[in-house]
């Protein structure tokens, strides 16, 4: 099944402020956002992000994997489910 929040953000990641809890996409998006979009000195942004981490990653959420997306160019979003793929 896909993610709500992600299915929601499709349009415009970058302005999407929802990020659903236990998402992987979601997690590595909302570190993401905080990195981009948010106008904060650098100490707050560090700070964010490393809560947001953590939430994420008492979820159980991978870390390594939250911190490879939120790398990425392009903002994360969970793939679209295709008809006749299993939800």
């Amino acid at each position: 099944m896909t993610c709500h929040c992600c299915n929601e953000a499709r349009e415009a990641p970058q302005h999407h402020r929802f990020f659903a809890e236990g998402c992987l996409y979601c997690a590595a998006r909302r570190i993401q956002f905080i990195q981009r979009t948010l106008r904060l000195d650098p100490t707050e942004t560090r700070e964010r992000c490393r809560t947001a981490l953590a939430q994420a990653v008492a979820l159980g959420l991978a870390e390594p994997e939250i911190r490879r997306m939120a790398k990425l160019a392009a903002w994360q979003l969970a793939p679209k489910q295709t008809e006749g793929t299993p939800a």
